[in-house]
C-alpha cells in the first residue's frame, strides 16, 4: 500500500469495517520495526487522539 507516501500530509481513510476518517499523517512505521506483521501510520483524526494504524485495517486510503 506504500504508506509511507502519505507522511506529513492529509488524508483520508476507509477502514474495512467502513470507517471513514480524514485526519493527519505524522510518521510511518516500517513492519521490520514493530512486533507486528504490517505496516503502520501515526495518525491524528480530525478532533481525535493520535493512533496507530495498520496497514491490515485499511480499505483505502487518499491524500486529500
Amino acid at each position: 500500500m506504500k504508506l509511507w507516501r502519505y507522511i506529513q500530509k492529509r488524508v483520508r481513510i476507509v477502514f474495512k469495517d467502513g470507517t471513514v476518517l480524514e485526519g493527519f499523517v505524522h510518521d510511518y512505521i516500517d513492519q521490520e520495526d514493530t512486533d507486528f506483521d504490517d505496516d503502520e501510520i501515526i495518525f491524528t483524526p480530525d478532533g481525535g487522539r493520535m493512533v496507530a494504524v495498520g496497514e491490515e485495517e485499511i480499505k483505502q486510503i487518499q491524500l486529500i
